[in-house]
């Protein structure tokens, strides 16, 4: 359990170990929707400063100038039900992979108690 009081010590992990994951499905930014170029970074939809947590349901490719124009913003609801499907076909693509390691689990729970939902709604206050 994270000790949220003492978050001014908490530090950001590279996201690079979730590419592996990302680049089975992801060609297109979750911000803008056009295409993806060299010119790439993995979002927070749900941003870091709000879960202080690295999770694969939560993480999508963006542009990274779309990603700097977004802030640490809450999504909208709309964004949410496009993150909630993205998920749903993630795990199908990491199971007809043979993915099925921790942050697959991971990934299966989130779909099953709707972590996306629940954690918007939760931080929109």
């Amino acid at each position: 359990m994270v000790d949220f009081s003492e978050s001014k010590d908490l530090k950001r992990k590279p996201l690079s170990k979730f590419k592996r994951y990302l680049d089975l499905i992801s060609t297109k930014c979750s911000i803008c929707g056009k295409e993806l170029d060299g010119d790439i970074s993995i979002d927070h939809v749900i941003p870091w400063s709000y879960m202080y947590s690295d999770d694969l349901w939560n993480l999508v490719y963006v542009h990274k100038g779309c990603n700097s124009s977004k802030s640490n913003i809450l999504p909208t609801e709309t964004t949410i039900d496009n993150l909630k499907k993205r998920n749903l076909l993630l795990l199908k693509v990491l199971s007809e992979n043979g993915i099925e390691d921790k942050h697959f689990s991971e990934l299966e729970l989130s779909i099953e108690k709707d972590f996306p939902m629940k954690f918007w709604i939760g931080f929109k206050g």
